[in-house]
């Protein structure tokens, strides 16, 4: 299963989109059980952090709080549904070994 996320900066301001540059960052979490609270709580704020970074950096002139504040939330909110995407392809790809298996 992939263990590291990307992050990547979406903003949704027409002038700010214009001038943006696609800006990326890999958030890792193979050192975390996030069955763990404590873990869980961690990748959630290296999400914030990262996203937060890369919507700085994608348009550091254009970006008031409340468009940062949309940026960031929009991030992570990406970062996540790719994950729960790539869970469940892990899911999907164990179950399908389960189907070959009994057919064997």
């Amino acid at each position: 299963m992939l263990r590291t996320l990307t992050v990547t900066a979406l903003l949704t301001l027409s002038i700010a989109a214009a001038h943006a540059e696609d800006v990326t960052t890999r958030v890792s979490y193979a050192d975390l059980d996030l069955s763990k609270p404590s873990d869980a709580k961690t990748l959630a704020a290296r999400l914030q952090d990262a996203a937060t970074a890369v919507c700085l950096k994608a348009n550091p002139e254009n970006l008031g709080a409340t468009a940062l504040e949309h940026c960031v939330d929009m991030s992570v909110h990406l970062a996540m549904t790719r994950m729960q995407s790539d869970m469940d392809e892990a899911v999907q790809d164990k179950l399908s070994n389960v189907r070959t298996a009994m057919r064997d």
